[in-house]
């Protein structure tokens, strides 16, 4: 009978402790942020198996339906086509993190009170590396080419340029990928930001997305939500929304009963504050299902040594079948720092 050693027994214990919990952890990465915890909420966190390199998204827009008359007896009617069909390609993003388990730990945490503690503590260090690296590169694109798509990408200050892509299609000539802009240069919060984004939602609003015709969150920097919060407080018309997301602590405000956020990773510089309309109908996180929150086998770290690794693997990305209803004001100058 061969004999199971004390490595082979903690790198299974390791394993197995690792996908009792893997529903709670990938529950709990999309909780902790408002966004996410939004798109979970509306069952815009998906399983989807990749195209090999890509999540392909189908997509069908509206022409001018040519067909459309009135009709006299004996009117005919014509058969042109109604509707365009394409597709948007993301790419597969591949996020991954290592969990190192060193011989001289594992030497000294040898009683079972402290392999518990030991192996919850491994597993704890890398769910929150995991979260905090899926927050900051939702809310700021990463240098990193092999980074997730951050909103910043998919909603842009530029969004007709004959250079900017939307899942490898161009916003040139493609008006359902060019979301809506405005730039808040010259302007303040305290006299125009109220104003500007109530013509944000109705401009975001005009185009049709089934049921979510409205954009249904605002995500802004630190400082630009202070000063909508501390206007909404002067005008005496503060809403607020008792969601889970509220209980975050990154914003409670409703405006026009669309919740509002903060990011901490979105930074606060002078003359730079941002506000994202999003919406929920159009804004998608797609994942491949055979490589979610997955743990590789454990192995030596290197040939010649007694530490061990493996890893925790995802792959994802941020996608949205359209953007024209989506939009961004930026250059905002905020009275709070």
């Amino acid at each position: 009978m061969t004999q199971v050693t004390k490595t082979e027994v903690l790198d299974n214990l390791t394993t197995t402790t690792w996908y009792s919990i893997r529903k709670q952890i990938v529950e709990t990465s999309f909780k902790i942020t408002p966004v996410y915890n939004k798109l979970l909420e509306k069952g815009k966190i998906k399983a989807k198996v990749p195209d090999g390199s890509h999540f392909e998204i189908p997509v069908s827009y509206a022409k001018q339906d040519q067909n459309l008359k009135y009709f006299t007896r004996g009117t005919t009617f014509g058969a042109s086509e109604k509707e365009s069909a394409t597709r948007l390609l993301f790419y597969t993003k591949n996020l991954g993190t290592n969990v190192v388990r060193y011989w001289d730990d594992d030497r000294k945490n040898r009683g079972s009170a402290k392999i518990v503690d030991y192996i919850q503590y491994l597993l704890e260090n890398s769910k929150n590396s995991i979260i905090d690296k899926l927050e900051t590169d939702l809310c700021v694109q990463s240098s990193d080419a092999n980074s997730i798509d951050a909103i910043p990408t998919l909603i842009v200050s530029s969004p007709t340029s004959s250079t900017a892509t939307v899942g490898t299609l161009t916003r040139s000539g493609n008006t359902f990928l060019q979301n809506q802009y405005k730039s808040f240069s010259g302007l303040t919060t305290t006299n125009s930001l109220i104003d500007e984004m109530d013509a944000m939602v109705n401009k975001c609003s005009e185009y049709s997305t089934g049921t979510q015709r409205m954009p249904d969150m605002i995500l802004c920097n630190r400082t630009v939500y202070q000063d909508l919060e501390r206007i909404a407080r002067n005008m005496q018309v503060i809403q607020t929304n008792k969601t889970e997301r509220a209980s975050l602590g990154f914003g409670d405000i409703l405006f026009k009963n669309i919740e509002v956020f903060w990011s901490p990773a979105i930074p606060n510089t002078t003359g730079s504050g941002v506000m994202y309309f999003l919406n929920s109908g159009t804004l998608e996180f797609n994942y491949d299902p055979s490589a979610w929150f997955e743990m590789t086998d454990w192995k030596p770290i290197s040939g010649a040594s007694l530490d061990r690794c493996a890893q925790i693997v995802c792959v994802g990305n941020l996608c949205a079948s359209q953007t024209q209803n989506m939009g961004l004001i930026d250059n905002i100058t905020t009275v709070t720092a």
